[in-house]
């Protein structure tokens, strides 16, 4: 074979290599948590302000630190938020006392800018089920790159809410299991070095 023949088939060759490994879909990376919401109880604006207290809780086979909040009741946690963040929980209702019955709480997960709130996530708990329900929040619209020249959500402290309301009137106490707000591995980069600028 003369050089002039192989080189037409080396060039296919890797012409064929470099599509094939462009086709490759990229690997996932595991969420890295960048936000762990029971070290920020001490910044957050609590409503009532003795309702809250944070312990570990075991639901049937499942263990987790958590906030138990009283109910009804609203927890704000001034923050900036990462690119491509969820926030993520698992939540449930915790025992009632002895002779006291709830029909259900309603919890709400939000966003605010302090003149504006956006409601995010909403759901109900019933007393009758006694396992944790996995909560996950998009929050990936407050912050990245906007088609805007004046909003700049990077640079804003936004306020995220954790509330809860009786659907019957009759006070409960929530959990929300290891609060957290999570995104990937290159926006976690990114968001550690924002915060040391902009502290």
């Amino acid at each position: 074979m003369t050089s002039a023949t192989a080189r037409p088939r080396y060039i296919h060759c890797l012409v064929v290599a470099l599509v094939l490994f462009g086709c490759g879909s990229p690997t996932p990376t595991a969420p890295v948590r960048v936000v762990n919401l029971l070290r920020e109880m001490d910044r957050a604006d609590k409503r009532p302000p003795t309702g809250f207290a944070v312990s570990d809780y075991r639901l049937e086979s499942a263990a987790h630190p958590a906030i138990a909040a009283a109910v009804p009741s609203r927890l704000t946690v001034p923050l900036l938020l990462p690119r491509r963040g969820v926030f993520h929980a698992f939540v449930a209702l915790a025992g009632a006392p002895a002779g006291v019955q709830t029909t259900g709480v309603r919890l709400r997960v939000g966003v605010s800018d302090h003149r504006i709130y956006e409601g995010l996530t909403e759901l109900t708990l019933t007393p009758g089920n006694r396992a944790w329900m996995e909560v996950r929040t998009d929050l990936s619209a407050y912050a990245g790159w906007k088609w805007s020249l004046f909003y700049r959500p990077e640079r804003i402290v936004w306020r995220l809410v954790l509330a809860a309301d009786t659907t019957d009137g009759v006070p409960a106490t929530v959990l929300w299991g290891e609060p957290e707000i999570v995104t990937d591995t290159t926006s976690a980069r990114e968001y550690v070095a924002r915060r040391q600028r902009l502290r």
